[in-house]
């Protein structure tokens, strides 16, 4: 009897043991449950807001508001299945600063406003946050029955700064209505100069895209020699870059005295110097010397030239001569054995990558400043066709304007009897295109493309009206690009 009874107490032991552990299991299965929903819906949370806050910067390039950003960034979630209906997208406010969208952290020197002067540029963070409430299967039993986790990205789209390089030489008044308004001391008072007059305005339609202070714009102009019209350093905000654009005017060449037949210092469409002074404004020379300081250069933003010209380089500087007219102009010999400075002046009868057969000239000059701006920096391996000292790595796109880029006949028939090749120019602005493109001289776009045709980085416009075109396809293609 007694062990029987012995029996019977140790069987009800285990039954409470076997209850005890199944308790105990059951909270470590409905543990895990909940731990992984938990998870589970963290991480979707974590893609969610990463998501939005990519959609919200993509937004911010289109110059939307905060509260706008915000909205959008509530729509990515929801459409990630999600109710985060506490979704926020905050920004620098300069419009409103203190506002619920408002995150001062993002201002330069982290307060709104920010000090005066700028510890830095602005640059486009958009932060968003969210919070989503998560309910648990089996802790609501010990009372635990919901959690709100958090999340935030933040996500930056590229700034740009811009550098528009535009020719000012005196054939910027060619298609004047008559001889009198083809001189510029006549057509530049009345602004009548054209192609010139569309080319400023139609200019203006890439400043108006352009996000201030976000992103900046610097002017130069290049005839004889180049001009800086307007730093990138002053270039933040629409008026001040419009007003550098109404400045500008076509050059009227002050005479030559060595001309004919010397026409060193004569010639004005020095594109070599032009890119060079749009290449420095990034911050480096081309040795790679910083010329500007630290804080000015946002290796951040997506620096890009906008080279505009209306016909072949035929003006540049010689660095190893001395500064004084006119020695320092590069212009080698030309033509046939004893003939010297005929057409086309200062360079070869044809397009070539290098020197041609009268030595280094102003075309060579300025492939060798497209290198300077288009090749990859020295950090990064130098495609074949670029130094091995690299470049700035900017994107450049080159503009053709009018008959003198496609047709230009004019050459010296005595020492070319052959002529010269009439589209010598938009070769070269090819050449650059190709270049800025991807930073590789070897993958060029238009290859195979005819004459007078727009392709990859480089734009042709027949006349100045076909600008409005051609600035508005490269301000869509500047402001949806984020890194190059």
């Amino acid at each position: 009897m007694k062990r029987d009874h012995a029996l019977r107490s140790q069987t009800g032991q285990a039954l409470i043991l076997l209850a005890l552990a199944f308790i105990g299991l059951a909270a470590f299965a409905g543990l895990a449950i909940d731990a992984g929903i938990l998870f589970s819906h963290i991480g979707h949370l974590r893609r969610a807001v990463d998501a939005a806050s990519l959609a919200a910067a993509g937004q911010f390039r289109e110059g939307r508001t905060a509260e706008e950003l915000s909205n959008m960034a509530l729509q990515v979630i929801e459409l990630n299945g999600l109710n985060a209906s506490s979704a926020i997208a905050k920004v620098c406010d300069r419009t409103t600063p203190g506002s619920p969208y408002d995150d001062e952290t993002l201002c330069p020197g982290g307060t709104n406003p920010p000090p005066s002067p700028l510890p830095e540029s602005y640059r486009k963070f958009v932060r968003v946050q969210a919070e989503l409430p998560v309910n648990f299967a089996f802790l609501p039993i010990i009372g635990w029955s919901n959690v709100t986790i958090q999340a935030n990205a933040i996500s930056e789209a590229a700034s740009v700064d811009i550098i528009l390089a535009i020719d000012t030489s005196e054939s910027m008044a060619y298609d004047g209505a008559d001889e009198f308004m083809r001189d510029p001391d006549n057509c530049n008072p009345i602004d009548e100069c054209q192609p010139f007059h569309e080319v400023r305005e139609n200019a203006k339609l890439l400043v108006e895209r352009t996000y201030f202070p976000y992103d900046r714009v610097g002017l130069v102009t290049f005839d004889r020699e180049a001009t800086l019209g307007l730093s990138l350093e002053n270039g933040t905000n629409e008026a001040d870059v419009i007003s550098a654009l109404d400045a500008m005017q076509v050059y009227k060449f002050p005479g030559c005295p060595g001309f004919p037949p010397d026409p060193r210092g004569c010639t004005s469409t020095n594109i070599a110097d032009g890119l060079r002074l749009a290449g420095t404004e990034f911050c480096k020379d081309i040795n790679g010397n910083s010329v500007c300081d630290a804080n000015e250069m946002r290796e951040e933003a997506v620096w890009i030239v906008v080279l505009l010209t209306d016909g072949a380089a035929n003006a540049a500087i010689d660095d190893a001569a001395p500064f004084v007219d006119p020695d320092r102009w590069l212009c080698p010999l030309s033509g046939a054995e004893g003939q010297t400075w005929v057409q086309p002046f200062c360079r070869d009868d044809e397009f070539e990558v290098g020197e041609g057969k009268y030595g280094f000239d102003t075309e060579d000059a300025a492939e060798v400043m497209a290198q300077f701006v288009g090749c990859p920096n020295p950090d990064l391996p130098q495609p074949a066709g670029c130094p091995a000292a690299g470049g700035q790595g900017a994107v450049i796109f080159t503009i053709g304007l009018g008959d003198l880029v496609t047709e230009n006949t004019t050459c010296d028939g005595a020492a070319y009897p052959g002529g010269c090749q009439p589209d010598a120019a938009e070769r070269l602005l090819r050449f650059i295109a190709a270049i800025g493109d991807d930073g590789n001289p070897a993958t060029d776009d238009c290859d195979g493309v005819g004459v007078g045709i727009s392709c990859g980085n480089y734009y042709f416009a027949q006349e100045g009206f076909d600008l409005e075109a051609v600035f508005e396809a490269i301000a869509s293609r500047i402001f949806t690009r984020i890194t190059h």
